[in-house]
């Protein structure tokens, strides 16, 4: 176990020196520091030991994150049912809270599903099989034609791309969030270009849109639980993001081995693109090296 990973966790975490100065009990640091210990066991005890501190602490903010989440539709559904049981409300304003009541129900819902999604695609082993990007694409496109005609957006799908060793729920599943994201943004008579790729041993899907970006933002908070970027640019306005779309693309692209970027497109709007080590012909025995998009690839694909 390298100490240098934790030194560059993003929670916080930190090296086995201080960890040991602030977290153990005194009679434990003055133990070793006193016994002849060798430094890597020692290493080893304070970096798992720091490793058990992150977690618990990802674990206690994520708690708090859901908590958070879940109280403003609870506060929702319990004023609008609590207007409704003192009566007294006119027909069509009952209505309207009831709508409310079953907007928020399906909000919780939504954030329920997502929560499974997440946590099984971060704590359990994926079946991967061959799957070509194209037409798990091309699937998608079909399914989500319902929700950005009902945008106003325009979607298209570009390109080939050899095959992966993938899993065609979840690829189906990272498009689908990276769509909704990006019809958020790009709004009534934008445009979406799904664009697949090969460039190098790996498979590249773009998915680009011509809205306003994410403007200064980290492009690596944008895939952290529960973060939202700034939400005065989204030109669709409508509920239903649960915070999760992105969190969810990340761990389900690295479940198969892939990486995922975002970047602001030069001529306005912003792309996420999702890499996948590419599979030879079936007849070709050789194996794929595990995908990497350095750089230079990630200049030409920001180009095309």
């Amino acid at each position: 176990m390298a100490t240098a990973s934790f030194k560059s966790n993003t929670c916080g975490c930190r090296n086995s020196a201080e960890v040991m100065a602030q977290e153990f009990p005194p009679d434990i640091v003055e133990y070793f520091q006193r016994e002849d210990v060798p430094s890597r066991v020692r290493d080893y005890v304070f970096d798992t030991c720091n490793e058990l501190i992150c977690e618990e602490a990802r674990q206690a903010q994520f708690v708090s994150d859901v908590s958070h989440e879940i109280r403003t539709p609870l506060t929702a559904i319990r004023g609008t049912a609590e207007t409704l049981y003192d009566g007294g409300v006119p027909e069509d304003l009952a209505k309207r809270f009831l709508g409310q009541i079953i907007s928020e129900c399906d909000r919780l819902t939504r954030l329920a599903n997502d929560l499974l999604t997440l946590q099984k695609a971060e704590g359990e082993d994926m079946d991967l099989t061959r799957i070509n990007p194209r037409a798990i694409a091309d699937n998608c496109a079909l399914l989500m034609q319902g929700l950005v005609e009902e945008r106003h957006v325009h979607l298209v799908v570009k390109g080939e791309a050899p095959d992966i060793r993938g899993n065609a729920d979840a690829l189906n599943q990272i498009l689908v969030n990276l769509i909704e994201n990006a019809s958020r943004y790009a709004g009534e008579d934008g445009h979406i270009r799904v664009e697949i790729t090969s460039q190098k041993e790996y498979s590249v899907i773009a998915v680009r849109d011509d809205g306003p970006g994410f403007g200064d933002e980290n492009p690596e908070h944008l895939f952290d639980r529960f973060y939202r970027a700034d939400q005065s640019r989204a030109r669709y306005k409508g509920s239903g993001n649960s915070g999760l779309g992105l969190a969810i693309v990340k761990a389900l692209t690295e479940a198969m081995d892939g990486t995922v970027q975002a970047a602001n497109l030069p001529e306005g709007g912003a792309v996420f693109i999702v890499a996948f080590p590419s599979l030879p012909p079936e007849d070709d025995a050789e194996t794929a090296p595990c995908a990497h998009l350095d750089e230079a690839v990630k200049k030409k694909i920001l180009s095309m």
